[in-house]
């Protein structure tokens, strides 16, 4: 046989041989098996990168609810806070106590300006509530009636509606009549600064009929600045002795009547020193008591009336006379030393 005949009966035996050692059947099944373990792996594998995933999304879960649960109790506690510190600030104005306010150095230098400050004098603001006789106390230290020309205007109702300034012919002192606070055009709230009292040397504070809380509110703040001395002053004393007298007398009575009898006025003359002594008693009583619920330093109270004010000045007493010269004398005596120490 030739060799072109032999070939194609090689092919047949080998093909022949190969299908019985190797099935087609058996070589797709372990390519379907191969494909079957590799898509397992691939999806265990993805099915473990998902759990883990799954994992770490869950505890950055936790993280942030531990840091929201954080930052709700941080705000709460703000909350909190600011609610306890609203409400005593709401206390405090009620109760009438003021907020403080310390004023900066401009201010200082803008109240010195304003007021004409020089350290060569001192510099007395007279303070208190509307209609208190701030005025007719300037004019009477200064020895001066509400009739002379150069006296501060009186009235009966608020009369001063600027600070203003009055220098004393007779010493170093310059006397200020400030607005009486709790007015339209002056905040009682705001007094103290509003006012600029902290640049002055000394503070008379005059009351009336009774201690406000925005006495207290000045006395408190003149406390707090230690170079400013002060003194409560209670004025028209003179007018409350008299109206404690009217008060015990009959129905009708008039005091300043013309055809009072020798009898009445006995009576009166009697009346009017157990009232006087009466009255001198309970303002003390009053004002240490006002004084010592504010937590306030104790301090000596004057009691005066113009008409002693003005004898006082003059060198003579009157028979109205209470603590005119010792207020006088003390507030000379503050003066001279505040000039001999230079401050």
């Amino acid at each position: 046989m030739g060799i072109s005949i032999l070939i194609p009966f090689v092919v047949v035996v080998a093909a022949t041989v190969l299908s019985e050692y190797f099935p087609q059947g058996d070589r797709e099944s372990e390519a379907k098996d191969r494909a079957r373990k590799a898509r397992l792996l691939y999806l265990q594998e993805r099915a473990e990168e998902a759990e883990g995933a799954l994992r770490d999304a869950g505890e950055e879960a936790e993280h942030a609810q531990e840091l929201l649960k954080e930052q709700e109790w941080v705000a709460a506690e703000n909350g909190r806070k600011a609610e306890e510190e609203r409400l005593a600030v709401e206390r405090k104005w009620f109760e009438g106590v003021r907020p403080e306010c310390c004023p900066s150095e401009q201010d200082i230098s803008r109240m010195k300006a304003q007021y004409r400050y020089s350290p060569e004098f001192i510099h007395i603001a007279v303070v208190g509530s509307a209609g208190a006789g701030k005025s007719s106390f300037i004019n009477a230290v200064r020895g001066l009636s509400r009739h002379d020309p150069v006296a501060a205007p009186t009235g009966i109702v608020e009369t001063t509606d600027t600070v203003t300034r009055y220098p004393d012919p007779n010493s170093r002192m310059i006397w200020y009549d400030v607005p009486g606070s709790g007015t339209p055009k002056v905040s009682d709230w705001q007094y103290f600064n509003d006012m600029g009292l902290y640049i002055f040397d000394c503070i008379i504070m005059l009351t009336d009929n009774r201690v406000l809380e925005s006495d207290l509110a000045i006395l408190r703040a003149c406390e707090r600045f230690k170079n400013i001395e002060a003194f409560i002053v209670r004025s028209k004393s003179d007018q409350h002795i008299n109206n404690m007298v009217c008060e015990n007398m009959p129905q009708g009575f008039d005091l300043l009547g013309p055809d009072m009898g020798a009898e009445t006025r006995s009576l009166v003359l009697q009346t009017k020193s157990e009232e006087r002594e009466r009255f001198i008693d309970e303002t003390r009583k009053n004002v240490r008591m006002h004084l010592e619920r504010a937590n306030l330093s104790r301090k000596k109270v004057y009691i005066v009336c113009v008409d002693a004010i003005l004898a006082a000045v003059s060198n003579s007493r009157s028979p109205k006379a209470i603590d005119e010269a010792d207020l006088l004398n003390d507030v000379e005596e503050f003066v001279w030393k505040r000039l001999q120490s230079g401050c």
